[in-house]
């Protein structure tokens, strides 16, 4: 399959937002300082004034986009409601609003829930976490997480996979994007701290988590990776 280029990789030349409580972690030799943060700052850094959210991330997908190949046939795929996990400015929930799909958006940050609903005012946009889906009686029929559990380390990406288990039917699907490499290790972002997981690892923990994987992809040429799964029958015995 050949290479892409998806939304997150234009941010590689912006300036790092701010934000409190960063703890400082010492980079590679030529390469930015990494500053590890909790999940609440990260929220906080996206909302910040000096993020301009609307015009690093966009809030519509252009017809160059090329995660376009990928998204809009998985989307195709779900049978039911899909919920856009860290929905961002609501580029992807709108843009398969406007394909015809049934589909909301979660989004914790509050300046991009707002930039979202403003946008997209027919597309239903809850602001919330991922921690909070365990207390949701829905469930969903399938599961975007596009570059949204990017800033999830070790510590809190196990238990999001597990509410993300138990927000989604039985059956459901899942399409995930992530930063991959070969190590589990925090990476610059001009935003927040981010973590690159080994395909291995991830894919290990989405099985703990309740989730079959079907398919995966990473070029080692490339941090971008992204893979498929399918939420594994509850054993109700």
């Amino acid at each position: 399959m050949s290479s892409y280029r998806p939304l997150e990789s234009r941010l590689a030349g912006t300036s790092r937002a701010t934000a409190d409580n960063r703890t400082p972690c010492t980079g590679r030799l030529g390469t930015p300082r990494v500053f590890l943060m909790a999940t609440d700052d990260v929220s906080k850094a996206y909302s910040s004034p000096t993020f301009d959210a609307e015009a690093l991330l966009g809030t519509v997908i252009s017809a160059e986009d090329p995660d376009r190949v990928l998204i809009e046939p998985w989307a195709t795929g779900v049978d039911g409601v899909i919920l856009d996990v860290g929905s961002g400015t609501g580029r992807w929930t709108g843009h398969l609003a406007s394909l015809g799909h049934q589909i909301e958006g979660l989004e914790p940050a509050t300046r991009l829930v707002e930039l979202a609903r403003q946008t997209h005012p027919s597309v239903t946009f809850h602001h919330g976490t991922i921690t909070d889906l365990s207390d949701s009686p829905k469930r969903w029929a399938g599961l975007l997480a596009w570059y949204s559990l990017i800033h999830m380390g070790p510590g809190e990406l196990p238990d999001a996979l597990v509410a993300l288990r138990m927000a989604v039917e039985d059956g459901g699907g899942l399409l995930m994007s992530f930063f991959s490499g070969p190590s589990l290790e925090p990476m610059y972002h001009p935003v927040a701290t981010a973590y690159r997981w080994p395909l291995p690892e991830l894919a290990q923990a989405l099985e703990t988590a309740g989730f079959q994987v079907t398919s995966s992809h990473w070029d080692p040429r490339f941090p971008h990776a992204y893979l498929t799964a399918e939420a594994s029958k509850q054993n109700l015995a």
